[in-house]
């Protein structure tokens, strides 16, 4: 479906999920102008991290002093405007519901339009995808804990119907649009920018992966490698030598298989369903 969601004093909230291209989109998202008047643009306000992680009161440095010094400037800027503003960060998503409610609650009574886009991802690619990354960086996982331990602590956080509720009660159902990460993986951040208006230069064309990832069969050594070693040029080092090596599909595949059977079962297509049900996909 075209939608074009480049429209005068509007929010456009992208608040992920992670692990759905959003470094990519950031990426190339926050070298746009922001003083182009008529082209949409991230909000150069609440930038933190590359990425609007000033603006979500559940980032770790978040500073309620400097959230409503951006904010504040943030809405008089996108106010002034011909055009979308987009605050993009992945902390949004899982952000405390009343910190939600407050920032849509103050942007509507400003005057401003407010728009959310979300992407959606299975659950079983994205919790492997979600446990390689805290394996990469060595954070958001407990010591001891295995793939499958982690995937059935973290699938109680991801869900999306509930997830993309605490924006729709707020702004209404019909301003809350969703992105298919599975079925349109390739162009996936082409096809954000086009849903603001947005053409992408040739030189932007690309899926590059700012945030690549760790292969599955290398996290148990990487995990017992930081059981017994703290040098963070070794890590990086042994990270690059066991990404090199060749291993076997069947190992990710059984993974994969297990995951999907034991932990998710039937919730991502109960949950695409329901979200088909009340939202409209892009």
């Amino acid at each position: 479906m075209s939608i074009n969601l480049n429209q005068p004093r509007t929010i456009v909230f992208h608040p992920g999920i992670g692990k759905t291209a959003t470094s990519a989109i950031q990426n190339v998202g926050f070298k746009l102008p922001a003083n182009l008047s008529d082209q949409a643009c991230f909000s150069p306000y609440g930038v933190h991290g590359g990425a609007n992680n000033d603006l979500a009161s559940n980032h770790p440095n978040f500073s309620m002093d400097k959230y409503q010094e951006q904010w504040a400037l943030l809405l008089e800027f996108a106010l002034n405007r011909n055009s979308s503003t987009i605050v993009s960060s992945e902390f949004l998503i899982r952000d405390n519901p009343k910190h939600i409610a407050t920032m849509l609650k103050e942007a509507k009574e400003k005057g401003l339009n407010v728009k959310v886009i979300v992407a959606v991802r299975n659950y079983t690619d994205y919790l492997v995808s979600a446990f390689l990354q805290a394996v990469k960086v060595n954070w958001g996982i407990k010591t001891n804990e295995n793939i499958f331990e982690f995937c059935e602590r973290e699938l109680a956080s991801i869900k999306m119907p509930l997830l993309v509720d605490q924006w729709a009660r707020h702004i209404g159902d019909e301003n809350v649009f969703l992105l298919d990460y599975d079925t349109k993986k390739n162009g996936f951040v082409n096809l954000f920018f086009n849903t603001i208006g947005i053409n992408l230069p040739v030189e932007n064309k690309q899926e590059a992966k700012v945030n690549t990832s760790i292969k599955l069969a290398t996290a148990p050594m990487l995990r017992h490698f930081d059981r017994v070693a703290n040098d963070k040029n070794d890590r990086q080092e042994f990270i690059n030598f066991l990404n090199k090596l060749d291993y076997k599909n069947e190992y990710e595949v059984s993974i994969k298989k297990k995951i999907e059977s034991q932990i998710v079962k039937n919730a991502f297509s109960n949950d695409k369903e329901r979200l088909t049900t009340r939202y409209t996909w892009i």
